[in-house]
């Protein structure tokens, strides 16, 4: 697989999403707090037994989903689910990962335009605010469609519960039919030889269901997206890393955190280090000595 056929400016488009929906998400235009996204929604603890949940969709402007590219992305999910499990193993946590996923009867996929021509065009367009609503409700839309193939369950010949309408239903139906509290809920769209970015929304806060958009099927990728809906932030330079010093500083400390730009890596040559365990749930203290890492002034990068 021919790595290049990417745009080399892929990467700085890619922070600049980031960026804008955490701005949206959350909190002052002149500080980053990163402990704003732990414990949030329906993503809390990366712990004990957690659903990974994806849905493919096929839009009019990605690659159309192949038997082979859906196969080959399973497979890369399994990759990314084995190796987080593994390195919660090496952290003595508990954690027990189950996946499914919708494609519909003989591979058929959702089909579900984006609201614009790419996901990061969807984002900002007309602007960020109206941008994260479409979004929300192109998600909702596939939520719904994705649910209606489920029958829920009848007692006394009454359902328990209605056909999932939107994505909180939708999760709310998979918590209860998997017996797990974390819902990890990925739209999986073939831009993989297209120049486009993958993002985490809502993440920051409890207005909405978190929910991941996954452009691409390299294992290191899925597992940093799996990871941002449970609250771990990026190490790399974006405009809320605008401090070199402290980049410099994540770069010495978790150079093969998972966290890192995980754009094409080998997932066997990363890490979940200190600091994004302790984002994600996995330590309950964080050494003071990495602290500093929590916070980061967007204006002044002080």
């Amino acid at each position: 697989m021919n790595k290049k056929l990417i745009p080399s400016n892929y990467t700085s488009k890619l922070l600049i999403c980031i960026v804008l929906v955490f701005i949206y998400s959350s909190f002052s235009l002149d500080r980053t707090d990163y402990r704003d996204g732990m414990y949030k929604n329906v993503c809390k603890e990366l712990r004990n037994n957690v659903l990974v949940y994806f849905i493919f969709v096929d839009s009019k402007e990605t690659c159309p989903w192949t038997e082979f590219d859906i196969q080959s992305t399973i497979d890369s999910m399994a990759i990314a689910i084995q190796w987080i499990e593994e390195q919660a193993r090496k952290q003595n946590i508990n954690l027990n990962i189950k996946n499914d996923y919708y494609i519909g009867q003989t591979y058929s996929t959702i089909k579900r335009k984006l609201p614009q021509k790419s996901v990061l065009e969807s984002l900002y367009m007309p602007n960020l605010k109206q941008g994260l609503t479409n979004l929300n409700i192109w998600a909702d839309k596939i939520a719904r469609e994705a649910g209606s193939s489920y029958q829920p369950e009848k007692k006394d010949g009454i359902p328990d519960q209605e056909q999932p309408r939107n994505k909180e239903r939708l999760i709310a139906y998979l918590r209860d039919k998997y017996e797990v509290e974390s819902v990890c809920l990925l739209y999986m769209v073939n831009n993989y030889f297209k120049e486009d970015i993958s993002i985490p929304v809502n993440t920051m806060n409890a207005d909405d269901i978190e929910f991941g958009i996954v452009s691409y099927k390299y294992p290191s990728e899925i597992a940093h997206n799996i990871l941002h809906l449970f609250g771990a932030a990026d190490l790399y330079e974006t405009p809320f890393r605008k401090n070199k010093s402290k980049i410099q500083f994540a770069h010495k400390n978790f150079p093969k955190d998972i966290m890192q730009d995980p754009y094409s890596k080998k997932i066997n040559n990363c890490q979940i280090g200190e600091f994004t365990s302790y984002l994600i749930g996995w330590k309950s203290n964080l050494n003071a000595f990495y602290k500093e890492l929590l916070r980061d002034n967007i204006n002044s990068g002080i």
